[in-house]
């Protein structure tokens, strides 16, 4: 794999296990309303659930969504990364390389995120939705951070594993590597992933050190 001076992560379901999560909190808010819907079913529904909810519950959509992020907010406070991020970003920082987080994630719970995992100090920038008026897969994001990190498009990759990521990079221009683990299989559709371009595809992320 190319090795890239600046490297832009995304933080939900890319470093931290955040995908889980939201399976766990809409599961409890469905199986309270003895409402059945298959695990494949609510991985489609990412990035879309207030409106996904006023199918499945039609009485009190808003409702539902509520108790699913009340319980989403808790088990995010004590979210685990993925195995071996970590250990990357320690070893990309060490070889002197940029990294910047970018992610729609508030800032004030992802810098919290940041300091419980001991990885904050990897990050020479942080971009969140509150930064930009534009959110992935639109490009300000990117070039926000890149700017900070003063760096230069050819040097640069994007690391997500969502098509709002893909596509961010794809409109930005820049390289990208998509994460995905077999745990992604039934919240994304790959073959869908793949028509965004990513430069490379990898299930850990010791993948990136190699060369």
């Amino acid at each position: 794999m190319k090795q890239y001076q600046y490297y832009l992560f995304d933080w939900d379901g890319n470093l931290a296990q955040t995908l889980e999560v939201w399976l766990t909190a809409i599961r409890a808010s469905l199986d309270k309303r003895n409402i059945q819907v298959s695990d494949e079913e609510i991985g489609l529904s990412f990035g879309n659930f207030e409106n996904t909810f006023k199918s499945w519950s039609q009485d009190d959509p808003e409702k539902a969504f509520n108790d699913a992020y009340q319980v989403a907010a808790q088990l995010l406070q004590d979210v685990n990364l993925y195995p071996e991020a970590k250990n990357t970003l320690k070893s990309l920082h060490q070889q002197g390389r940029k990294i910047a987080l970018v992610t729609t994630s508030a800032k004030h719970d992802v810098e919290r995120l940041l300091e419980r995992h001991g990885i904050a100090d990897y990050f020479d920038a942080l971009v969140t939705g509150h930064d930009v008026a534009n959110h992935k897969p639109h490009p300000e994001p990117l070039e926000k951070a890149l700017e900070l990190l003063g760096g230069q498009k050819s040097e640069a990759v994007m690391v997500g594993d969502s098509d709002k990521d893909l596509g961010a990079a794809l409109n930005f221009e820049i390289d990208s590597i998509l994460f995905y683990p077999e745990s992604h299989s039934k919240f994304y559709n790959l073959d869908k992933l793949k028509k965004l371009k990513p430069t490379y595809i990898i299930d850990d992320f010791a993948e990136i050190l190699v060369k």
